[in-house]
């Protein structure tokens, strides 16, 4: 997800504080779930989150029991053990996002580093990324039939399914869901040689956009 390796960063850099280490630990509770890479030993970014988490470390010890020893467990490089572990999700589900995997692509989530208004704050921020990468698919109609090749921002859609708390207004949803059924409508009216591709995936963006739209219904 774009941003917020460049956010934790950021927050390294910034003087300690606890609105620091709130924001810090939501940032990297947001990587545990769809970036377990950004934590692999020899990746650039985990220095980056280890050396973020270590400057705020006088704020981050004074955190909730759960929160700290997540943070500690980063810090000492365990990061990218804690992001292999799996999210809670049927396979169902899995599959719209990674076809034929045997566990569910995202990570588990650590209710602790949201717990806090910083933390919350920053997965709406997260979330406003998101959208604004979705809109800009959107945005141009000729792309609607083909979201596969020209949406770059459908990605977005995965971050919204296993991330929370955020608000998304429902109608928002409902105008990407219509925008997308419109692109394979043209597709099955003008018969296109590659109609069963964009079906198939079609269909997995419509069951996404259902499955978003009763979690924000709950």
């Amino acid at each position: 997800m774009q941003g917020i390796t460049e956010d934790i960063a950021r927050i390294g850099a910034a003087p300690p504080s606890a609105a620091a280490a709130a924001r810090l630990g939501a940032a990297i509770g947001v990587l545990l779930q769809i970036a377990a890479y950004r934590f692999e030993a020899d990746s650039t970014t985990a220095a980056t989150i280890i050396a973020a988490v270590k400057a705020q470390a006088g704020p981050i010890a004074k955190l909730p029991p759960k929160t700290r020893k997540i943070l500690e467990s980063v810090s000492a490089g365990q990061g990218h053990a804690l992001a292999a572990r799996p999210a809670k999700m049927s396979m169902a589900h899995a599959v719209l996002f990674h076809a034929g995997c045997k566990q569910p692509p995202f990570g588990k989530r650590e209710p602790a580093l949201f717990a806090t208004r910083p933390g919350a704050a920053y997965v709406q921020e997260v979330v406003r990324r998101c959208i604004k990468m979705i809109d800009e698919d959107f945005a141009d109609a000729s792309n609607w039939s083909d979201l596969c090749r020209e949406g770059v921002g459908m990605g977005a859609l995965a971050p919204l399914v296993v991330l929370k708390p955020y608000r998304l207004p429902v109608r928002k949803l409902q105008s990407w869901r219509r925008k997308a059924k419109l692109g394979i409508a043209e597709l099955e009216a003008n018969e296109d040689e590659e109609l069963s591709f964009h079906r198939k995936y079609h269909a997995n963006l419509d069951r996404i956009f259902a499955l978003l739209l009763r979690r924000l219904s709950r």
